[in-house]
C-alpha cells in the first residue's frame, strides 16, 4: 500500500508540474500577445503621426460595427477571465487530491471553449481586417490546439467518470 502511494504522489507531482507549465506558458502567450499588439499599434500610430494624417484608414466599421467589436471585446474578456479561472481552480482540486471527480468536467470545458470561442472570434475580427493570413495562424495556432485539448481531456474524465459509476455499481 505505501509503494502505490508513493506513486500516486509521484504522478501528482508531474501533473502538479505540466499543470503550472501549461499555465506559465497560457500566461506568457497571453502577456506576448499584448505586448507585440501594443508594438504594432504604436508603430502604426507612429507612422500615422509622421504621415500626418494623409493616408487613410482601409477599413470602416461604422458606428454600429464599432459597437458590435466593443461588445465582442468584452464578450472575448469574460470567457478569457472564466476560461484562466476554471483553469486554476482545475490545478487547485489537482492539488487538493480531487483528480478524478466530477467538478473537473466542466471546469475542463469552461476553459477550453472559453479559449475557443475567443479564438474564433478574434481570427473573425482579425480576417475583417485584413490581417495575413499566416500571421493570424501563427498567432492563434497554440490557442486552437490548447482550447481543443481541453476539450478533449474533459470528455475523456467524463467517460472516465461514467465508467467508474457504472463499476461501482456493479457486484
Amino acid at each position: 500500500m505505501s509503494k502505490i502511494l508513493k506513486t500516486i504522489g509521484s504522478m501528482k507531482k508531474k501533473l502538479n508540474v505540466f499543470c503550472v507549465l501549461m499555465l506559465v506558458l497560457m500566461a506568457a502567450k497571453v502577456i506576448i500577445g499584448i505586448i507585440l499588439s501594443f508594438d504594432e499599434h504604436a508603430q502604426a500610430f507612429k507612422q500615422g503621426w509622421e504621415d500626418g494624417g494623409k493616408e487613410e484608414v482601409t477599413y470602416t466599421f461604422g458606428f454600429w460595427g464599432d459597437m458590435l467589436l466593443v461588445v465582442l471585446g468584452l464578450v472575448c474578456f469574460y470567457l478569457m477571465i472564466r476560461a484562466l479561472i476554471s483553469f486554476v481552480r482545475f490545478i487547485l482540486n489537482v492539488n487538493r487530491d480531487k483528480v478524478f471527480v466530477w467538478e473537473n468536467v466542466p471546469l475542463l470545458r469552461w476553459t477550453g471553449w472559453g479559449l475557443l470561442i475567443t479564438t474564433l472570434i478574434m481570427t473573425v475580427h482579425d480576417l475583417m481586417v485584413q490581417v495575413p493570413v499566416d500571421k493570424i495562424y501563427n498567432g492563434n495556432s497554440g490557442y486552437y490546439i490548447f482550447s481543443v485539448f481541453c476539450l478533449i481531456v474533459a470528455e475523456v474524465f467524463a467517460i472516465g467518470l461514467k465508467l467508474k459509476e457504472e463499476q461501482d455499481l456493479t457486484i
